[in-house]
């Protein structure tokens, strides 16, 4: 694989980047999508959703541009059975989130990866969320935690959780009481805890931690221990937040 910037094998590369771009941005950096791509931008019926959209498919090929020796409107990029963008020919993980106007792309070499970015949101439904999809585990010790810390503790925990399905693989195919995280909004490394049929044999990792203001992120990968390295978006021609 040729890269710009070789990858070693313990290291995950996160790249935070804006998507508050301006129309007249946006509409220069549209060249950079594949032509399906650019059909997505005006469906449905909420237009910012639409530029958000392909903001983030546009950080997310001007990142892998930045490891493959091809142009970012020419990164073969397709999709796995539940959505998971996947690269076509190239040995490289990689997977991106986003919230709001922020985004997050995490990129490393081989493996299950995935990543997920989560704006702590006071107004949330966590209560009946937790009780619906933690495992009795996490409930109880969720429940331990004073009501102030409960609302961070939720999303350290929910960041884990999504991030574990996209790394799987399996979408919300994979029931979330069927795996623990770490609940402690202190614990910025760990093991995820996997019931899953076929999981007994495999190593399941994460990274959690904050991120910007109200922002939480965590990683999750199987394998052998990694460590996070923070690449600047401009690097990539994109935004800070």
């Amino acid at each position: 694989m040729t890269q710009d910037h070789p990858l070693p094998m313990d290291i995950i590369e996160i790249w935070p980047f804006a998507l508050a771009e301006s129309p007249q941005r946006t509409e220069a950096l549209l060249p950079s999508l594949a032509a399906d791509e650019k059909g997505r931008i005006h469906q449905g019926i909420l237009p910012e959703i639409g530029r958000r959209h392909a903001i983030s498919r546009i950080g997310l090929r001007h990142i892998l541009s930045c490891y493959l020796d091809v142009p970012p409107q020419e990164i073969p990029l397709t999709e796995g059975e539940h959505g998971k963008p996947l690269l076509v020919t190239e040995d490289l993980a990689f997977n991106l989130s986003h919230t709001g106007d922020h985004a997050i792309v995490a990129v490393s070499e081989k493996g299950n990866l995935g990543v997920d970015l989560e704006k702590i949101r006071d107004n949330a439904p966590i209560e009946d969320l937790a009780l619906r999809c933690f495992s009795p585990q996490e409930y109880q010790q969720w429940q331990q935690y004073p009501a102030e810390l409960r609302v961070t503790s939720f999303f350290h925990l929910w960041a884990q959780k999504e991030a574990f399905l996209k790394a799987h693989g399996g979408g919300m195919t994979i029931p979330l009481k069927d795996f623990d995280g770490n609940i402690d909004p202190a614990a910025s490394s760990g093991t995820i805890q996997s019931r899953i049929d076929g999981d007994s044999e495999r190593c399941w990792r994460f990274i959690a931690s904050e991120i910007g203001p109200e922002l939480r992120f965590a990683i999750v990968w199987d394998g052998e221990e990694k460590h996070i390295s923070e690449r600047n978006p401009e690097d990539a021609g994109l935004s800070r937040w």
